[in-house]
């Protein structure tokens, strides 16, 4: 997988254990396209992504409030678009499509070898995802339910079923309101529903998808 645009990437380590940040510098450094590592503490990561921009933050799971990766990144990187992946015990991460869309590109268990954090950043720095397959069943599942709606749709959606007004959404998802408004639209008419309540019930199982 080519790496070969991001030749001299910099990577960010964020995480509040000096024990476990120190042993992933000591991976990712060896990587001949990295070319900087720095890091930070959690509290400390919207502060260290504007100041050095980085390509790819790897961020302790183990660090997230609620698990909800909505609720770190957009906050944090602001409307800088920042790719992520995740470490450390696979409970503390949920990959759902809203933090594939906040900008989750990976997880990487405890057990990670250096050839996986290898292949994991080697396909972020891609635009590709590096996920276990366990990990992602619920995206599989969740395309499954709706296979009419688009990748953007389905985005829009999930948002959707969080209680995001269109403002909220179109700041997370960096576009206009009034292009939510229309993804709204196509949403409600390809899921059969009248309103936005109707489209989050199915979107959380509670209603028919048929």
């Amino acid at each position: 997988m080519s790496t070969q645009h991001h030749a001299h990437a910099h990577v960010l380590v964020a995480d509040d254990s000096p024990t476990r940040t120190l042993g992933i510098i000591q991976i990712v450094k060896e990587f001949s396209y990295v070319k900087t590592v720095s890091t930070c503490t959690f509290g400390g990561l919207a502060e260290a992504v504007g100041r050095t921009a980085p390509d790819l933050v790897l961020l302790g799971a183990s660090d997230w409030p609620d698990c909800d990766l909505t609720t770190v990144v957009r906050p944090q990187a602001g409307t800088r678009a920042v790719r992520f992946i995740s470490f450390g015990h696979p409970a503390r991460t949920r990959i759902t499509p809203s933090n594939v869309s906040a900008g989750l590109h990976g997880f990487l268990p405890s057990t990670a070898t250096p050839e996986d954090f290898n292949r994991a950043l080697s396909a972020a720095l891609a635009g590709f995802t590096y996920f276990p397959r366990c990990m992602t069943e619920g995206l599989a599942e969740y395309r499954m339910r709706f296979p009419q709606l688009t990748p953007r749709e389905q985005q829009v959606l999930d948002l959707l079923s969080e209680g995001m007004s269109n403002h909220r959404i179109a700041s997370r998802l960096g576009i206009k309101e009034a292009t939510v408004k229309m993804y709204v639209t196509q949403v409600l008419a390809k899921l059969k529903v009248e309103s936005r309540l109707q489209a989050c019930l199915k979107a959380r199982g509670l209603a028919s998808a048929a």
